[in-house]
């Protein structure tokens, strides 16, 4: 549904331009600074309930599970627009519960698909409305983060809360189920991505008998047409515990690490062709994570970074960390908001988005939306 009053809105956003936010040193030049807090309604009792973002042809669209939609905010304005409704679930008694979740873009169309308890809805962008509904299925578990193949015209989404997890893949032609990869022996799916060079879906994995703390799947997408959906390499990520994932520069693939209390908080970057790391970077806690080509730099939102660089189960400082997608080196680290896990980047106008819930401090006290520069 649209927004009654945007003026509202508008006043309702607060300008904080050339606060820094970092805790590194460095030319102000290169380090993201916070340029404005975006307000969402209801964003502050209960505390912000949020998933997935996503950027394309100067909107951001943001998975909002407390107004049971997606917002939808100007990247030059920095307004928040519309909401959407599904209808979704809203906010259930647990995070599979609970809806929306993961968006995937059809580049270059009006179209994204967005995950929700039990289906997968397909949004109009232009029409600011829900146009179907995609049953997957009848269990109360979530559909959460996918990616899109554009050569196959393929999406694929992660249901990672059923008994074992599976991935479904849909037709953006049809809009229709195609197949179905259950993951049997698995704890868990998280984020995936689709590369064209090699052409092949990659997903992080929670847990397998052979790599308890995780590791990266590849299925290739041949495999869909041919009717032998499999995967086909596994790559070990020691103890890693998955979470985002983002294709880089060259052969790179950045894995975001959420590790258990007591191991250290890392992110690993990989060539995704043979699985051989890159890189560990002494930086973690994170979700979501993207790479934005203008920049050459990743963004990771760490709602669980402790200061220690040791996984723990409190005391959390977020951070957001930059990494160089040259050197693979951890550039700065930028205070965030409270539970700030999702990411998405407009790279045209070099703005990151960073939602985030309630906290103590001045500048995220209430619930909302955070737009940092890339540099």
């Amino acid at each position: 549904m649209k927004m009654p009053v945007l003026a509202l809105l508008l006043t309702a956003t607060v300008v904080v331009s050339g606060c820094g936010g970092n805790d590194d040193s460095g030319p102000a030049s290169s380090s993201p600074n916070l340029i404005t807090n975006i307000a969402v309604p209801n964003a502050s009792s209960p505390p912000f309930s949020f998933d997935i973002g996503y950027t394309e042809a100067g909107r951001y669209y943001l998975a909002d599970r407390n107004n049971k939609a997606i917002d939808v905010v100007d990247t030059k304005s920095n307004a928040l627009i519309a909401q959407i409704s599904g209808p979704f679930a809203g906010v259930g008694a647990t995070t599979d519960a609970s809806g929306p979740d993961g968006i995937v873009g059809i580049t270059g169309t009006n179209t994204i698909y967005v995950g929700d308890v039990d289906s997968v809805k397909v949004v109009d962008t232009n029409a600011l409305k829900t146009i179907k509904t995609i049953a997957i299925s009848n269990s109360g578990s979530r559909v959460d983060e996918g990616c899109y193949d554009p050569d196959d015209h393929l999406v694929m989404f992660a249901s990672p809360g059923e008994t074992p997890p599976y991935v479904t893949i849909l037709s953006t032609t049809t809009q229709a189920v195609v197949s179905k990869l259950v993951f049997n022996g698995s704890s868990g799916l998280e984020a995936c991505t689709y590369d064209s060079t090699t052409k092949n879906f990659y997903i992080n994995n929670d847990g397998t008998t052979a790599n308890p703390d995780g590791e990266l799947d590849v299925i290739a997408a041949s495999s869909v047409s041919t009717g032998t959906l499999k995967i086909s390499k596994a790559f070990p990520l020691g103890k890693c515990s998955p979470s985002g994932l983002a294709l880089g520069p060259n052969s790179d693939i950045l894995v975001g690490c959420d590790p258990s209390a007591g191991n250290p908080l890392i992110t690993l970057i990989l060539d995704r062709n043979t699985g051989a790391q890159l890189a560990s970077v002494p930086f973690g806690g994170v979700d979501q994570v993207t790479y934005d080509s203008a920049s050459n730099r990743y963004f990771l939102p760490a709602r669980h970074y402790v200061s220690s660089g040791t996984a723990a189960a409190s005391g959390f400082t977020p951070q957001m960390g930059v990494i160089d997608g040259t050197t693979r080196q951890l550039l700065y680290k930028v205070s965030i908001g409270a539970g700030a896990h999702s990411v998405a980047v407009d790279g045209t106008l070099g703005q990151v988005y960073v939602p985030f819930q309630p906290g103590s401090s001045t500048q995220f006290a209430n619930g909302g939306i955070s737009v940092f520069t890339t540099k």
